[in-house]
């Protein structure tokens, strides 16, 4: 997949732009605050109708304007086409066009146009709360698996409607027979997601390896999945067992949870831990060592989306390079120019015959699009 040209009316730093990237590496480069990672986070909303930096459309309307639009247009590894068009207005809300079809459910799209994201955020991977990790884990299952991401917005509505179920102050909730219908639909979408996110984190296992062995020059990190409602490993359990298992801890834990209003336990709790040499990342990694392991994490999501969409996804990388040594540097652009289009930003121009360089100043406004 490669994207041919986006287009921005009113979005973030951009009144009017239009950016072509070519085939290969493509590198944005310019002083802070001129609007690069938008570039990034346009294409973002192209592929996953959202941004990657800010979770509300209203933050990437330009100030004093009332709307966005974004409009990309994508060439297939097939050499089929795809026209994306993404609006949003205070008045209206979000809209979403594909070819000329607006999409009424967002999540039919999502897979469509693979990509691939980094950016200096990502650290929250490793340092930030249990939710980064399992957000990591979402955003890169859904992009290849239609029947997680159903399963995923089925748990997540089960879910509030089991909390609202347990806040019920009428004295007590006396009545268990709806908290156990919606136990049992709970557990049945908690299985298939937790052994599809073990199922994954198995199957990019050996990229990741190699990946970080180039990179680092011989370091090499283990990753451990922890469930929520039982303590040993669940690759061990049948689905039927686990199901089970998860109906347990839930009862052996009602009166706990109606106290809370809160489910104990599921996917929604689970984590995510990575080590190095049998440490803790996140206590024991420098920077350095936390930035070489997100970016190898992220590379290995581009062998797995390739081998399951048989798709190349769009990289884009924001601010990639800083914090790492010079060899670790190297050793990633080596790898880089193997991937298929790939967009970075920096603040400096790099030099290097491969990489396909452009001053966003030189990013000259276009024809200001009409809004549709």
């Amino acid at each position: 997949m490669i994207i041919r040209q986006i287009q921005f009316v009113q979005f973030r730093n951009h009144t009017a732009l239009a950016f072509e990237p070519e085939n290969g590496i493509n590198l944005v480069f310019g002083s802070n605050g001129t609007g690069k990672t938008s570039i990034l986070e346009g294409i973002h909303y192209c592929c996953l109708t959202k941004g990657f930096i800010s979770s509300y459309d209203m933050e990437c309307v330009t100030s004093g304007s009332s709307f966005f639009l974004v409009r990309g247009k994508f060439e297939a590894d097939n050499k089929s086409e795809i026209s994306v068009k993404i609006t949003y207005s205070k008045d209206y809300g979000k809209q979403v066009s594909v070819n000329g079809t607006n999409i009424s459910s967002f999540s039919d799209h999502i897979g469509t146009l693979p990509c691939l994201t980094f950016s200096p955020a990502d650290t929250s991977i490793v340092n930030g709360a249990p939710s980064e990790r399992r957000r990591m884990l979402d955003n890169a299952i859904c992009q290849t698996d239609s029947i997680y991401l159903d399963s995923l917005i089925h748990y997540r509505r089960l879910l509030q409607q089991r909390n609202a179920l347990l806040t019920t102050r009428d004295n007590q909730l006396k009545d268990y027979s709806m908290l156990d219908v919606l136990t049992e639909q709970l557990a049945e979408k908690a299985v298939l997601i937790v052994q599809k996110r073990q199922a994954f984190l198995l199957s990019i296992m050996p990229e990741l390896l190699r990946m970080h062995g180039i990179i680092s020059g011989g370091e090499y990190p283990s990753i451990t999945y922890r469930c929520s409602f039982y303590n040993g490993d669940t690759a061990d359990l049948m689905k039927e067992k686990m199901y089970y298992q998860f109906l347990k801890y839930l009862k052996e834990r009602r009166n706990e949870e109606i106290t809370r209003g809160q489910t104990a336990a599921g996917p929604h709790r689970d984590d995510i831990h990575f080590f190095m040499k049998e440490k803790d990342v996140k206590k024991y990694a420098s920077q350095g060592q936390k930035r070489t392991f997100i970016i190898s994490l992220k590379l290995a999501l581009y062998e797995y989306f390739k081998e399951k969409k048989e798709e190349k996804p769009i990289c884009l990388f924001d601010d990639i390079f800083s914090e790492l040594d010079k060899e670790r540097a190297g050793a990633l652009l080596s790898i880089m120019k193997q991937c298929g289009q790939t967009i970075i930003t920096s603040t400096e121009r790099l030099k290097d015959s491969c990489i396909n360089a452009v001053n966003i100043h030189d990013l000259s406004p276009r024809e200001k699009l009409r809004e549709e």
